[in-house]
């Protein structure tokens, strides 16, 4: 299963894929990502595991651009609550290269806590084996 979020230009900045085989949800996201297209894209992916109910996430941000801080209290407090009510367990995030979304990257870890395990890779396959070491 796959799901497609796109901009009012068209641009898909988000593709959704269930990997039913690894035991996973991919999130691929893709260009700037101002806060409301966080959310959107946020909402969606609590649609998705809500359809399609997964312990594990692999986030891969390595094709975004620039910082999406502004949606860290979005995430804490909206996202995260209801990802854990779904279910989720474990949140593999691939950082991008930048610097501004591997900041706002670390920035959203330290507000996870205790609350589902979340680990930071610039790698795609350690993400992967981290995901599968469960």
């Amino acid at each position: 299963m796959r799901k497609e979020i796109a901009n009012s230009f068209d641009k898909v900045f988000l593709t959704i894929e269930l990997d039913r085989a690894n035991n996973w949800i991919y999130t691929d996201w893709v260009g700037v990502l101002p806060t409301e297209k966080v959310i959107e894209g946020g909402r969606a992916t609590l649609d998705f595991l809500r359809e399609n109910p997964c312990p594990n996430l692999l986030n891969d941000n390595r094709k975004v651009v620039g910082s999406w801080s502004g949606a860290n209290d979005w995430i804490a407090e909206n996202w995260m609550p209801q990802a854990l009510a779904l279910g989720l367990k474990r949140f593999a995030h691939i950082v991008s290269p930048g610097i501004f979304g591997q900041a706002s990257a670390s920035e959203m870890i330290t507000r996870v806590g205790t609350h589902f395990e979340m680990r930071l890779f610039e790698d795609v396959e350690l993400a992967k084996s981290w995901l599968l070491e469960d």
